[in-house]
């Protein structure tokens, strides 16, 4: 009864307040506690923001947010991920829900059936003893923008294959404002603070990591950068910049944030906000990561990617309030996996290392050993 009762609170809590999205989704489907919520257009301190997924050719423009009121006195605002697109070359290979498993594709298009994160495991296991954050209220932000949750922009590209020219909409910052002026309007502000994405989801959350604090400036904050290390060429951020109208907010990263490069936002972030605890998980030879630094242009990226990962993650280190967690092997991303809870190569197991981080004594940076030679399937 008391589950029934809260569930009912949370949908009575949307229906009485729900401007920032279509009151039709009052009726959402739930799925083991979890609203999904249809966002549609909203003016904020007179900007207008207008959500929406990619608008590649043949995909649903339509744009939607979970939502999931726990027991306990945390909240974990999540980000997703699904790759990303940046030029003419990147922007025409969309991944769409009903696409051919065989094309090549870089960022996912539109929204998914697989998106509901009912249908993840990791720390969206809600039946687990293992999962710290299981009675936590949750926010899940989808994504399929291909800006890494951070753009802006109506972008102009032309198919390399066959010239014609097409748009995307990068609308990753857009989708979010809404998202947390919804979150401003209904959620009660939390004792214990998570921030966190994977893959390309660990950039939205740095993203957007400060306006979150502000919104929930007391009790404690987390960050953790799941499979997002930063690496990236001179040219993507140039490109970056222009393609999706990058956003950061300036009371961070200055006037000029823009020109900050993704390898060192963690960093910025953890000086900026030093009672706050900063975290990054990625294995040795993440296969996804590096094959997108070789998109970049980046010779040699395997070795490279590896290479510059770990000197970097070394310099974050030296932040007092900075933890990292350097798994072996190739695969991509931990949190919505079940490696989630078997992980153990970097000296312990993943899950007591995740639940330290969240809510205990700071734990320990920890790395793999003898795990920085390449795989022999890494050619480069």
């Amino acid at each position: 009864m008391k589950v029934a009762i809260m569930g009912l609170a949370a949908v009575l809590l949307w229906t009485l307040s729900a401007s920032p999205v279509q009151a039709a989704s009052q009726a959402a489907s739930k799925s083991g506690g979890w609203l999904r919520i249809e966002a549609k257009p909203l003016r904020i301190d007179g900007q207008l923001y207008e959500p929406s997924c990619s608008q590649a050719e043949g995909a649903d423009a339509a744009y939607a947010f979970w939502y999931r009121q726990g027991s306990g006195d945390g909240l974990v605002v999540y980000f997703d991920g699904g790759g990303a697109c940046w030029d003419d070359a990147t922007c025409a290979m969309p991944r769409h829900a009903d696409g051919d498993p065989g094309r090549r594709t870089v960022y996912k298009a539109e929204l998914m059936t697989a998106d509901d994160p009912a249908r993840m495991s990791g720390i969206f296991d809600l039946a687990d003893p293992r999962n710290p954050v299981r009675d936590w209220s949750m926010v899940f932000v989808p994504y399929c923008t291909g800006d890494v949750h951070s753009g802006s922009n109506t972008a102009h590209y032309r198919d390399p294959q066959t010239g014609r020219p097409y748009t995307i909409e990068h609308r990753g910052w857009d989708n979010t404002q809404v998202i947390l002026h919804w979150m401003r309007r209904n959620l009660p502000r939390p004792a214990r603070l998570l921030v966190t994405g994977s893959s390309a989801g660990a950039y939205g959350a740095a993203t957007h990591y400060a306006s979150l604090r502000a919104m929930y400036p007391r009790g404690s904050a987390v960050f953790l950068g799941d499979a997002g290390q930063g690496v990236t060429t001179p040219d993507f951020f140039s490109k970056r910049n222009t393609s999706w109208n990058y956003r950061l907010p300036e009371k961070v990263f200055g006037r000029d944030a823009r020109l900050s490069p993704e390898v060192d936002m963690v960093a910025r972030l953890a000086a900026h906000f030093p009672r706050d605890r900063f975290a990054q998980y990625t294995t040795a030879y993440d296969a996804t990561q590096r094959a997108f630094y070789g998109m970049m242009g980046a010779e040699k990226s395997c070795d490279a990617w590896t290479g510059k990962m770990a000197q970097e993650l070394g310099r974050r280190q030296t932040e007092p309030n900075f933890r990292s967690y350097l798994a072996k092997g190739e695969t991509h991303t931990i949190l919505r996996s079940p490696l989630f809870f078997t992980e153990g190569s970097g000296g312990a197991a993943f899950t007591d290392w995740f639940r330290e981080l969240v809510a205990g004594p700071p734990p320990s940076n920890l790395a793999c050993s003898d795990c920085l030679a390449p795989p022999a399937q890494c050619a480069g």
